[in-house]
């Protein structure tokens, strides 16, 4: 039995409010981690009318990397990247979430200056604390778009004492050593998101759905981690009676 089982809103990403609340009521959905996204308007609006008008058991959130990102270097990026991050806190205080996500890097276009990206990070986690929330960086960018490595991002974590959250599908199609991030971040991971994918594409399907061999990442995660939250981050692209259908499949691990 899982206990800190979370499903990720972005199953519900072209859902209306109505039709939302009424999949979380049918099926007793406790806990979620939200994506917010200040900058988006007219997305935020809709989930917090989701999050005032149904009760969570817990929640967590995912900060904001659809309209802004870390890895813009300019001074006008960065303004966007504080902003959706102080008003995703404020949020997230709001409403009672503990945890912030925050996308590490993910490489655009020209070139990366690591060690501003390394002081914003450390801004980020700091701003964090200021609302009481706890930031846990995740590792993202695939391939040619990853900023930090296996070693770095390990570094990054360890030399800060970070809060983690393991993307397994991110870490799988980079070729990580999974057992070995997980051993050696053991006490920083908080949290994973778990989905799967065909080896070359970042696709967010179910667990059941691709190359990843889950059963082989839950044991790492009960020798390792076992008391770190689950987010099954499956694609809008997926059916909701996937989602409903690997939920109960937790329910009898």
């Amino acid at each position: 039995m899982f206990k800190n089982l979370y499903v990720s809103d972005l199953i519900f990403y072209n859902e209306n409010v109505k039709s939302i609340i009424k999949f979380l009521k049918d099926n007793n959905v406790e806990k979620v981690e939200f994506f917010i996204e200040p900058l988006d308007e007219k997305y935020t609006k809709k989930m917090c009318e989701v999050l005032n008008n149904y009760k969570f058991k817990s929640i967590s959130f995912h900060g904001p990397f659809r309209r802004c990102r870390l890895t813009d270097m300019t001074e006008e990026g960065w303004n966007d990247v504080i902003y959706s991050y102080t008003e995703s806190f404020k949020m997230a205080k709001k409403f009672n979430a503990s945890l912030m996500v925050l996308h590490s890097n993910e490489r655009l276009s020209g070139p990366i200056d690591k060690v501003m990206l390394k002081n914003r990070i450390k801004e980020i986690v700091n701003l964090g604390k200021e609302y009481n929330i706890e930031v846990l960086v995740e590792n993202v960018g695939i391939k040619e778009n990853m900023v930090f490595n296996q070693y770095s991002y390990e570094k990054l974590i360890l030399d800060n004492n970070y809060g983690s959250l393991i993307d397994i599908g991110h870490a799988f199609l980079n070729n990580w050593d999974i057992e070995g991030l997980i051993s050696r971040l053991k006490n920083n991971i908080k949290a994973f998101h778990f989905h799967n994918n065909d080896g070359n594409f970042d696709q967010h399907k179910a667990i059941s759905n691709g190359k990843i061999n889950y059963d082989h990442i839950i044991e790492i995660y009960r020798k390792y981690t076992p008391n770190a939250n689950i987010v099954l981050e499956y694609d809008f692209t997926e059916s909701q009676e996937i989602l409903l259908k690997d939920l109960e499949k937790f329910k009898n691990l």
